[in-house]
């Protein structure tokens, strides 16, 4: 295990212990995110004999009605969001079904247009409404869309040639891999501060 991936592991558990420790995070089920994402990432990491490339999709699915839930509610119940994480998740078991690979890419696309869409349609949302008050950095939202919007974007970036550099230039794949372990952190530090938000 490299420097990279034992920072990694230890802000990923550190949210997940954060996010247990607060009383007031309990509504959003942040542990219940950080719980299955802390479990998936030990049964691959430990290589269990069951686990293929295909826990990655059945985790995008989970994240896609996770994050279209907490959304759904912090938007008071927008049909939006609610009608988006519907489709994105029978378009994403559809692939996933009919994939002929160990992770269905285009699985991992939708999953990444679902959180890009919905982080914006917070951020456009709240930046919209003129009659609140307060400072947008102060909103724990805030810094959820920000990290989902940062990881997503990346995340697209990592994928697109995922496969064609597995056959002609697999050392290369292995640093875009080792690039986006940063990113994770990164991504993780910015979910650690929204957990700290009030609001």
């Amino acid at each position: 295990m490299t420097i990279p991936d034992i920072i990694y592991y230890t802000v990923i558990n550190t949210n997940f212990i954060v996010s247990i420790a607060y009383k007031r995070l309990w509504k959003q089920f942040f542990f219940l995110y950080f719980g299955v994402t802390v479990g998936a990432e030990i049964l691959i990491t430990a290589k269990a004999d069951f686990i293929t490339a295909r826990i990655y999709n059945y985790l995008d699915l989970f994240c896609i009605g996770y994050f279209g839930y907490i959304y759904y509610r912090e938007t008071g119940n927008s049909m939006v969001i609610k009608i988006t994480a519907s489709v994105f998740l029978l378009l994403s078991s559809l692939f996933i079904f009919i994939s002929e690979t160990d992770y269905s890419i285009m699985t991992g696309y939708l999953y990444c247009l679902f959180l890009i869409f919905i982080s914006l349609f917070w951020l456009y949302r709240k930046i919209s409404r003129t009659d609140e008050d307060g400072n947008i950095l102060n909103q724990r939202f805030f810094w959820l869309s920000s990290s989902l919007l940062f990881w997503a974007v990346f995340y697209i970036f990592r994928m697109l040639p995922m496969y064609f550099f597995n056959t002609t230039d697999r050392s290369f794949l292995m640093e875009i891999a080792k690039v986006f372990t940063f990113i994770n952190i990164i991504t993780y530090l910015l979910f650690l501060r929204s957990l700290f938000c009030r609001q």
